[in-house]
């Protein structure tokens, strides 16, 4: 038992020095959200999609992206691996479905539906994993120039969360 306290606060000490790290898939996209240090966050910009929210066999939300002619944001928080551990991933991924020709939003609470915000929290965490619809928070988006401006405040009741907020300025292409 002395040798696992040992190696926990060993893992501690040297993760302090972990580089953050924000990344964009589409060169296209301009991202700035202080990502936790402990990982990696990309957000991505996916342009003639549509977003189906469904269920599985037993009744658990999941997302559907499909074509479409919606704009589908999604952003991605991935914690570094914790080495030499079984099932130590942990992400959290944010949906929003918007439509191409009314881009500037602001919403609240039940409201944010209307873009079927949807939160996933994904890690071995019995009972505390999934995707959860988003009804408490608040959504902007503005376009300054040539970009649009993302703001998005939130708290998810049912599950523990990491990412709270994301502020990220994106482009589309024409």
């Amino acid at each position: 038992m002395k040798h696992l306290y040992l190696l926990i606060v060993c893992f501690i000490i040297f993760s302090c020095n972990v580089k953050q790290k924000t990344v964009s898939k589409n060169e296209a996209d301009i991202t700035n959200t202080n990502c936790p240090k402990d990982g990696v966050c990309t957000f991505e910009v996916l342009q003639n999609k549509s977003l189906k929210l469904l269920k599985d066999g037993i009744g658990e939300l999941y997302p559907d992206i499909s074509e479409g002619d919606k704009i589908i944001l999604k952003f991605e928080y991935k914690r570094n691996e914790i080495p030499n551990t079984v099932d130590g991933n942990y992400s959290e991924l944010i949906y929003v479905e918007l439509d191409q020709n009314n881009l500037n939003i602001e919403l609240e609470n039940l409201d944010l539906q209307e873009v079927k915000l949807l939160f996933a929290r994904l890690c071995f965490c019995r009972g505390q994993t999934g995707y959860y619809k988003v009804t408490n928070g608040k959504l902007s988006i503005k376009k300054e120039s040539n970009n649009y401006k993302f703001n998005l405040e939130f708290i998810i009741d049912k599950v523990p969360q990491v990412i709270t907020s994301i502020n990220e300025l994106f482009v589309l292409n024409k």
